[in-house]
């Protein structure tokens, strides 16, 4: 049975779900790698340029991590998601990064994503998958299919039972965590921050519990534009968020060197304070940040919105 690795990284937060379905569908055993710790940080900085996010850098210590024990490992070249919306530059050439900087270490299997411009990318890719596993065309392209209701089922199922309500009769106070997929759901990264804010019994939520028109609908100024897929995201959340009563203050994490956020944050923050006075706390975070430091800056923040 050949062996699929999947690296707890970048991509795996959002779309996990989809490419365990596919593989383990077609009949190949899924490996995931642990969850990032101090030694994949580690050696993902290795192996990567200090100029590189740290996002980045620890996927590459995932990679690593399973380099030795599965036969291949998945990395998708995610250029488009939606009609006019971009991914960051990194997930284009992604696995040309990692077979690079691990030097030829890896076996690499990848599906070329791009709706908006070249669907046909990936039922090319689809059939080279085919080859590579020894498995009919036919076969592979059915089963991404199926895989793919299923992601969308689960997305569906997931928002109807957390779906973000706007001024709720909800008691608590609610403060927002925005951030890219990878930053704020990984654990380590975020130095646990959602666990952090909810023990000081405020309610969070995240662009996750907001369905995908009503960001569109308030990224301003970039509705109906081209533009970041993580833009119309991060944007179109904060604004709807704005529109709650019950949020005292929005919480903004972001990797060192991110140069989307470092346009969107920007933005974000200007217009937050000038339009609606509501309170923005930007926690970056790089390989060499502290909790320690990390915490007090969270504390001051909460005891002045709390």
């Amino acid at each position: 049975m050949i062996t699929i690795g999947l690296p707890k990284g970048l991509f795996y937060f959002d779309h996990h779900i989809l490419w365990e379905h596919f593989f383990i569908d077609l009949g190949c055993s899924v490996v995931t790698s642990r969850d990032t710790n101090r030694d994949i940080m580690d050696y993902g900085v290795k192996f990567c340029s200090n100029e590189t996010c740290l996002p980045v850098k620890v996927f590459h210590g995932h990679v690593y991590y399973l380099k030795n024990i599965v036969d291949y490992i998945f990395i998708p070249r995610y250029t488009s998601v939606y009609k006019n919306e971009y991914t960051c530059p990194k997930f284009c050439g992604l696995p040309d990064m990692v077979i690079f900087n691990l030097k030829r270490q890896v076996k690499v299997l990848e599906i070329k994503i791009h709706p908006d411009k070249f669907p046909s990318w990936t039922f090319d890719s689809l059939e080279a998958v085919s080859k590579l596993l020894g498995i009919k065309y036919t076969c592979v392209l059915n089963t991404f299919k199926k895989a793919v209701s299923e992601y969308h089922r689960h997305i569906w199922d997931r928002f109807r039972e957390n779906s973000y309500i706007i001024n709720s009769e909800n008691s608590k106070a609610v403060i927002p965590v925005l951030g890219h997929p990878y930053m704020i759901y990984d654990s380590y990264l975020s130095m646990n921050l959602i666990d952090k804010l909810e023990k000081r019994n405020f309610s969070v939520y995240t662009p996750r519990d907001i369905c995908r028109e009503i960001k569109r609908e308030n990224a301003y100024p970039f509705q109906g534009k081209v533009f970041w897929y993580m833009g119309f995201e991060l944007l179109g959340s904060a604004f709807t968020f704005t529109q709650d009563k019950n949020v005292k203050g929005l919480v903004y994490l972001t990797p060192f060197s991110c140069g989307v956020d470092a346009f969107i944050v920007e933005f974000m923050e200007r217009h937050l304070y000038s339009r609606y006075r509501i309170p923005l706390l930007k926690l970056m975070v790089d390989e060499h940040t502290g909790e320690a430091g990390f915490d007090t800056r969270l504390e001051a923040f909460l005891d002045t919105v709390g």
